[in-house]
């Protein structure tokens, strides 16, 4: 308390109130308020968080950035990228962000109040994207980081000094052993490095580390007959992956250009007024700077890509029968007009006040692009299909795909054969299914897809947990489907390596 207490000029003697906010993902939070009104939050990583050095630094950079060109974001009052300090780890110390939580008024709002949170959301963005930045990377204060690590200055930021471009601090570039490879993490200039460098780094884990497992996406595992996955498949197609990175940058120089993204643009990350205006944008960790065309996505919130229909920039209506539907299913068709409509307000704001961003979002194959990206950095934990799928469809576009300056499109290096293709295909559709069931299941159980699930309904998950597999295995027809079950359950503890 005396930290957070002195980093906004008080004393401990001010404090008043101290109260855990909750835990995330990567941090525990905490609120202070003081005698005189003020509120504070401290930001605590977990042990076990990575990189906890560099996560804290460019937390605190990015928002620095970010809130000198207009986006409402918590003022930073003091920090810590080291454990050697009173506090006994790194931490941020932050102002607390007035107002609620998007996500709890995120289904009671008006048409227009959707239309203006989400016309807020665009022109924070259009801000983001208009950033002149020298390199792909993750944004710190040079004085934050080690002597050797290797940097690009930015430039012309009035008002910041020694702000730079250092290592990515996304999640793929740290797991497990990872953070001790000696792989390329400096800044990249151009965009043919990005691509090249995550398959780089994981290929280079791949070869040291892997060893047989079992997929760490539950239902997966009887994908793969509920046996161990060797990595010997995934270590060729990330060799394979290599072979074509170079052939995945668009042509037009801008579509090439580093550009920053919030990293979560959720609703719980939002925070407005009771007039629906944005007060604040939190949790910074993890931001990355990337070619502008693997930016080019609708953020998380405001997307709709798990509908059927086809996504079009017109606006929705309710089912001409709404009034005969039963209550669930007039539920059901609000909630889907609502993320319809929220999908058509995102796309229609970005076309007229981020034109960059909507002109790279319909660039030819762009999300093949960005999948065989994200899916050759990802940290392989079991599946063998989803990138080997890429692959093939990467194959298949070859002539669409890939962009040269004189239109010359050269021979694909790589080739499938009709058993493979199918194979591999029919296997990605398998994994699809299982995707579909299993986030339909813990939707019935009340909890996320990663079995995170609040606080004061734990005790209630778990009971319907321990009812959804008794029953299972009463309906279960032979001792073996038993044996499976209790050993593969998706929801029981397993080994986080996939051993178990």
């Amino acid at each position: 308390m005396r930290v957070a207490a002195s980093s906004c000029g008080r004393t401990d003697a001010d404090v008043v109130s101290f109260r855990k906010l909750g835990e995330g993902g990567s941090n525990r939070t905490f609120e202070l308020t003081m005698r005189d009104g003020l509120q504070v939050v401290a930001k605590l990583p977990y042990p076990s968080t990575v990189p906890k050095c560099y996560a804290t630094a460019s937390e605190v950079a990015t928002i620095d950035l970010v809130r000198l060109y207009g986006v409402p974001v918590p003022k930073i009052y003091d920090y810590s990228t080291t454990s050697q300090n009173a506090v006994g780890s790194e931490f941020i110390i932050m102002e607390k962000v007035a107002g609620r939580e998007l996500r709890h008024v995120w289904t009671k709002e008006t048409p227009q109040q959707r239309l203006r949170i989400v016309e807020a959301v665009v022109k924070m963005e259009s801000l983001l994207f208009s950033l002149k930045l020298p390199a792909s990377g993750s944004v710190y204060y040079k004085r934050d980081l080690p002597a050797h690590v290797e940097t690009a200055d930015i430039q012309g930021i009035g008002g910041l000094d020694g702000l730079c471009i250092g290592p990515e601090v996304k999640l793929r570039w740290w797991d497990k052993e990872r953070s001790q490879l000696p792989v390329d993490r400096k800044p990249h200039y151009d965009a043919r490095d990005v691509l090249r460098a995550v398959g780089e780094k994981e290929l280079a884990w791949m070869l040291r580390y892997a060893w047989p497992r079992f997929p760490s996406a539950p239902l997966y595992r009887e994908v793969y007959g509920l046996k161990k996955v060797s990595p010997t498949e995934h270590i060729r197609s990330l060799s394979e992956y290599l072979r074509i990175s170079d052939f995945l940058c668009p042509k037009e120089p801008r579509m090439n250009r580093p550009v920053l993204r919030h990293p979560d643009l959720q609703p719980n990350n939002i925070f407005v007024s009771d007039s629906m205006d944005i007060l604040g944008i939190i949790d910074w960790q993890h931001c990355a700077v990337l070619p502008l065309f693997l930016q080019a996505f609708i953020s998380g919130g405001f997307n709709n890509f798990d509908d059927v229909e086809p996504q079009r920039l017109v606006n929705p209506e309710l089912p001409a029968n709404y009034s005969q539907l039963d209550p669930r299913q007039q539920y059901e068709a609000r909630e889907l007009y609502r993320r319809r409509q929220l999908h058509c307000f995102y796309l229609g704001y970005t076309s007229q006040l981020n034109k960059d961003h909507f002109d790279a979002m319909q660039l030819d194959h762009v999300v093949t692009r960005q999948r065989l990206f994200h899916n050759a950095g990802a940290p392989w934990e079991g599946d063998n299909v989803t990138l080997k799928a890429d692959l093939i469809r990467a194959t298949q576009l070859w002539q669409g795909l890939v962009q040269t300056e004189d239109d010359h499109v050269p021979e694909c290096p790589l080739a499938y054969s009709k058993d493979e293709i199918e194979r591999y295909l029919q296997l990605e559709s398998q994994q699809r299914e299982a995707d579909t069931q299993f986030e339909s299941a813990c939707r019935d159980l009340g909890i996320g897809t990663n079995g995170w699930v609040p606080s004061e309904d734990y005790e209630e998950a778990q009971r319907m947990n321990r009812e959804f597999k008794a029953d299972a295995l009463t309906v279960a027809e032979t001792d073996t489907e038993r044996e499976e079950l209790q050993n593969h359950w998706p929801w029981d503890d397993h080994d986080e390596d996939g051993q178990d």
